[in-house]
């Protein structure tokens, strides 16, 4: 019953969930998304087994809820055999963190091809850090390697929490674009089509805070939402997941990101991130961005200057630190709006914090948006040629 005693839907016939009337409808929406996602990847699974076979509850069943088996003797096993069972097991992971630890396998077995990861010591984890020191591997790199020995022995059910199998990565500064350098991108006008795709793509990561594997994902009819401000506007706005609680944010859309999503019927084509790194360079070239960057390596501590024009360094990854910098930099040091539009979050929030920031917080990150692209706020990008 509503306030003024009349019954309120708390489920939306058309769009197959809780409508925003229910006041958890963002987190029960969210795991909806992910039983239909879970169930769907079951179904392809079962199909691709066995095509044209018809699909049974029973099977599905099954397969989303697997025995417990008997475990094989894991002290026996490789690096390699260690990180793929991890791998499927967090399979709904993107791909490329799902991938980024194969270099550290590959090391290890032309490093001592006979190390087994039940034979890691304190010694061998010394050993093996000075001879990434002597790879010149980045701290970055040598950070994601010691990540990638844990996760092989949290698999043995050994503690991963001594000090020696630590490694604190001393990280370059990450590259951002400047408001003009931004507001450059978007006047510049794309000479292929495949360079208006990925330009228009980098913007829309910028301005609605995705990963570049969140676009992969991306469904524009379950995901695009919009809010009630507190004077009655309604904006549009992307939910997607905050990193920390699992809660979906609401992340408010300045208008140009509207326009670019109109523009390629709110789906972009799947790329490899190789493909569309490349393709940002020569947009980032033919844009004029020329400013230089120290793109520098840090390994073992000491820094190696690289200077280099930026667009030789721009890449899909710039986006998302160009959002934060430069919603900080419009709204006096506003950290929330960031943290917003990158959908982090914080533990110690309320729940009703966590609920409601997305409607209290959006005309303020609109107004950010608003002063850092001025006349571009409510303009589409330049079209290509």
């Amino acid at each position: 019953m509503g306030k003024k005693g009349a019954l309120v839907p708390l489920w939306d016939e058309a769009s197959d969930r809780v409508s925003n009337q229910h006041p958890q409808y963002l987190k029960l929406n969210g795991r909806l998304n992910e039983w239909e996602e879970d169930v769907t990847s079951a179904f392809h699974d079962l199909w691709d087994a066995a095509p044209f076979e018809k699909v049974t509850k029973e099977a599905l069943y099954s397969h989303l809820f697997p025995e417990v088996e008997t475990k094989p003797n894991l002290s026996q096993q490789s690096w390699r055999e260690l990180l793929e069972e991890w791998k499927e097991k967090n399979r709904h992971l993107a791909a490329d963190s799902l991938r980024k630890y194969d270099q550290m396998a590959t090391m290890m077995e032309a490093w001592r091809p006979g190390l087994r990861p039940s034979q890691f010591t304190e010694d061998v984890a010394r050993d093996y850090l000075n001879h990434l020191l002597d790879q010149e591997l980045s701290d970055a790199a040598i950070k994601v390697h010691f990540t990638g020995i844990r996760k092989c022995l949290e698999r043995l059910g050994r503690p991963t929490d001594a000090s020696w199998l630590q490694y604190s990565a001393k990280n370059a500064p990450q590259l951002d674009l400047e408001a003009e350098e931004l507001r450059r991108l978007i006047r510049y006008r794309p000479t292929a089509t495949h360079l208006a795709e990925e330009r228009d793509r980098w913007l829309f990561q910028c301005f609605s805070g995705r990963r570049y594997e969140d676009l992969e994902k991306f469904e524009h009819t379950r995901q695009r939402t919009t809010l009630t401000l507190e004077d009655g506007r309604q904006v549009p706005a992307l939910l997607h997941v905050q990193g920390k609680t699992g809660l979906d944010a609401a992340v408010p859309l300045p208008p140009i990101a509207v326009r670019i999503g109109e523009r390629w019927s709110w789906q972009f084509p799947r790329r490899r991130e190789q493909e569309r790194n490349e393709w940002i360079k020569q947009v980032a070239k033919e844009a004029g961005l020329n400013r230089e960057w120290d793109d520098r390596l840090i390994s073992g501590g000491k820094v190696k200057h690289n200077w280099r024009p930026m667009h030789q360094v721009i890449s899909s990854h710039t986006a998302r630190h160009t959002a934060a910098t430069l919603l900080k930099q419009a709204s006096q040091n506003n950290k929330a709006l960031a943290k917003l539009v990158l959908g982090h979050a914080d533990e110690d929030v309320t729940d009703r914090y966590a609920k409601d920031k997305a409607r209290l917080l959006a005309p303020a990150v609109l107004d950010a948006w608003a002063t850092v692209l001025g006349e571009w706020y409510d303009k589409a990008p330049v079209d290509a040629v």
